[in-house]
């Protein structure tokens, strides 16, 4: 359930829908953090770019449980013009 105007769902990227989050099976905000927070506890975290979702959820995950493709060294080169700086490198 969403409680701010919607203006694009990015439904190909997310694969969520209007209908989805008018749903009685949505949930609150507070309900989905609760659920994620319960969910992570104690777990190791894989993902591309958790810094986004863990920012846009409100939730702290401590560094040595988070496994971030985004940061990965093997991922990464060396940046163009600023030396000892990664930057991700395109993966085919």
């Amino acid at each position: 359930k969403v409680e701010e105007e919607v203006t694009d769902y990015r439904t190909f990227v997310s694969g969520i829908t209007e209908a989805d989050l008018q749903s009685d099976d949505a949930l609150t905000f507070d309900e989905c953090r609760s659920l994620v927070l319960d969910t992570l506890q104690e777990k190791i975290v894989v993902g591309h770019a958790l810094k986004n979702d863990f920012d846009v959820l409100r939730i702290h995950h401590e560094w040595h449980m988070i496994r971030d493709t985004a940061r990965y060294e093997p991922f990464m080169k060396a940046h163009p013009t600023e030396e000892g700086v990664l930057i991700a490198k395109k993966l085919k």
